[in-house]
């Protein structure tokens, strides 16, 4: 990964010294510190430090990228055990011969179906006028805890795919794409007993596991009146449907007031899914049902600044449902909302607010979050529960560059009597445009 990252970044500072070369980087240093409740009467105190550095280079065709981040409890009892993740290292060249585009290194792909870190390379094509794009890709995965070194045996962990995205009409875009990922895990030895239940070392080598779907999704934004989005998944190892999804939003009417385009939306929601459980995984052999879903709302802009909303919706788990209800209203700078849960995954009534104002020419804002439940967490539960949570925090932007945040947080339940948490970060943008080559 080290060879990677110096030629990657040689290679870019060598080709994009004919032009100005922008230097963008974000720093962010954040702390969480809390108590966790390991058993009845044991608990253990925790301070997570996280440190999140995020580079660019670029220039008007080639791109250096980086992305990690370096974690460590202080004071665990896994303290002074730190960890790095790389969660990208890539370089990309863009606009070769005007249609092209090549990308090497640990990156993430977003490809429809295909999602996942890999290590290795992508490359684009994008033809009349950018109204058809095609996307390929192939790498090993990423290392377990997304540590910056190869995974062992990488030819039996990959994931490769590919995607095409048209746009038929200026309000439609329609895509396609595969994608088929392999896992080994290595073997390990672990312990067993013989018949007179005598201890001796066996090998265990796990059977390798396998994504293979097939996926197509279509995108409707038709000015402000409608919206939608379907979406198919087809399970190719497994020979069966794999997920379908339905979402759309309308706006019949226009508004009088001209702050307000169109005050009424109507929203619906449909999802059809199986469990997404790799071929030969041990999960696989068990018995499992259809998840369906679906929802149904409607929003309601008064004014420029308000707009309240409602939702109802249902989940079935094949002989089981539960039902759920949401009201609520949103403003510039509070939210309130009122939830009621009832069925097959429990019973839960719920009331939160948030609240936060900028003050100082949005230089300073305060945060206020409060939250209140009673529930209980099946059908067959003899009483219901209360939890209360409270949050208060204060983010300060000296200049836009740089910004404080800090919230103490404080719970309680019947796990917690009075647990108090406490979030601090602070970050740090970068960005020049260097003309130095």
């Amino acid at each position: 990964m080290k060879t990677l990252a110096r030629t990657a970044m040689l290679l870019t500072l060598a080709v994009s010294c004919l032009t100005a070369q922008r230097l963008q980087m974000r720093l962010v240093t954040s702390g969480y510190a809390w108590q966790r409740q390991d058993t009845v009467d044991q608990s253990s105190q925790h301070l997570f430090g996280y440190q999140t550095v995020q580079l660019s280079l670029a220039g008007t065709n080639l791109s250096f990228h980086t992305y990690l981040q370096g974690f460590n409890d202080f004071s665990g009892p896994l303290k002074n055990e730190g960890l790095v993740r790389l969660y990208n290292l890539y370089f990309k060249w863009t606009n070769i011969a005007d249609i092209a585009e090549i990308s090497v290194g640990r990156q993430p792909i977003y490809a429809g179906v295909g999602t996942g870190t890999i290590d290795g390379g992508t490359a684009g094509l994008k033809l009349f006028d950018s109204r058809l794009k095609l996307m390929g890709y192939y790498g090993s995965l990423a290392a377990p805890h997304q540590k910056a070194e190869l995974i062992s045996h990488a030819k039996d962990n990959y994931m490769t795919g590919v995607q095409l995205v048209g746009s038929p009409l200026e309000f439609a875009q329609v895509s396609v794409s595969y994608v088929n990922k392999h896992i080994q895990r290595e073997a390990y030895v672990a312990m067993r007993r013989d018949t007179l239940f005598n201890p001796y070392p066996v090998e265990i080598k796990p059977t390798a596991t396998a994504e293979q779907y097939l996926s197509g999704d279509i995108n409707v934004d038709y000015g402000t009146a409608i919206s939608a989005y379907v979406r198919y998944d087809y399970d190719l190892n497994l020979d069966q449907d794999s997920r379908f999804q339905f979402f759309t939003r309308v706006r019949p009417f226009e508004s009088l007031d001209v702050k307000i385009l169109r005050p009424l939306g109507i929203t619906a929601e449909y999802l059809q899914r199986e469990p997404r459980l790799s071929f030969n995984s041990i999960f696989w052999v068990f018995a499992y049902n259809t998840l369906k879903e679906y929802e149904v709302g409607g929003e309601y802009a008064i004014t420029p600044i308000w707009q309240v909303f409602a939702k109802y919706g249902s989940v079935s788990y094949g002989d089981d449902d539960s039902k759920r209800v949401t009201v609520g209203a949103n403003g510039d700078h509070v939210s309130l909302s009122l939830t009621r849960n009832s069925g097959y995954a429990g019973e839960l009534s719920a009331a939160s607010a948030n609240f936060g104002y900028p003050l100082y020419e949005n230089k300073l804002m305060p945060t206020v979050m409060v939250s209140y439940a009673r529930y209980k967490l099946g059908e067959s539960a003899n009483q219901l529960d209360d939890a209360l949570s409270l949050a208060l925090g204060v983010v300060y932007r000296p200049i836009p560059v740089i910004s404080f945040d800090t919230q103490a947080q404080w719970i309680q339940n019947k796990i917690y009597k009075n647990d108090v948490r406490l979030f601090l970060r602070v970050s740090y943008l970068f960005s020049q445009q260097l003309g130095i080559f």
